[in-house]
């Protein structure tokens, strides 16, 4: 049976997801009775053509919203364009102000160094940093040595503006910010997530709902992120607006 709020909610969303989804591989987060299924390869009588799934119109989307699609990720290597993306995640409920701000503040650094950037709410606990590279061979290393670098060059700027916010939660022997997942010395700093970032990385699209909070992963402005409380991102209440992602 179709989940009757989801082909609601997708039959306002499709429109301003589908430039995010088309002329990329597609995986989908579909959910049957609270199980998750991450989907990237279509089959015979699925929406979508043989091999990786791609979606180039919206009655795709809407049909995938019919076997309960919940969130679409588009692949970093599009066929006319890569993509970079950071990850900026708290990890836990109570560090997600903090992350506000960390988000707040990166986004104000790449203003400064001129970097158009789009912004969104992960629709968990986190944000998403997102523009184009143009039609470029990506080197992932050296991207994710960017990231690297954003990272260190925000650690001082953060340390001088909120050290006792972000100390209150996290150790003053850490660091604030982490780059790589898999550390477990720094589980409780902020993860700028260096690590998504690969041939096969992959980003949740904007507008899509994650599939544990039931929230959506809402495009931000900068005035929003500090003031930003997730319960405004359910479907119901979500203003749709189109967007263009920015190239740099």
């Amino acid at each position: 049976m179709p989940i009757l709020w989801l082909v609601k909610y997708w039959g306002r969303a499709a429109n301003a997801t589908l430039p995010f989804l088309k002329n990329r591989k597609v995986a989908i987060q579909q959910v049957f009775d609270k199980t998750i299924i991450y989907r990237r390869h279509g089959d015979k009588g699925l929406p979508d053509r043989s091999g990786w799934i791609q979606i180039s119109t919206t009655q795709q989307i809407k049909q995938w919203a019919y076997l309960h699609a919940y969130s679409f990720h588009s692949h970093l290597n599009g066929d006319k364009d890569v993509w970079f993306a950071m990850d900026i995640d708290s990890r836990r409920d109570a560090t997600f102000p903090l992350t506000r701000i960390v988000t707040y503040e990166m986004s104000k650094l790449l203003t400064r160094k001129h970097i158009k950037h789009l912004i969104k709410f992960s629709g968990h606990r986190g944000f998403h940093f997102l523009w184009s590279l143009g039609n470029i061979t990506p080197n992932w290393l050296s991207l994710r040595k960017h990231i690297r670098a954003l990272a260190h060059e925000l650690e001082p700027i953060l340390e001088k503006k909120y050290s006792a916010k972000f100390h209150k939660l996290i150790p003053k022997s850490l660091p604030i910010l982490a780059t790589s997942s898999t550390d477990r010395r720094l589980a409780r700093c902020i993860l700028i997530d260096e690590q998504i970032v690969h041939k096969n990385g992959m980003i949740r699209s904007p507008y899509s709902v994650h599939p544990e909070s039931g929230l959506v992963s809402v495009p931000l402005k900068l005035s929003q992120i500090l003031r930003f409380d997730p319960r405004s991102a359910a479907p119901a209440k979500v203003h749709i607006r189109q967007l263009k992602l920015p190239r740099n």
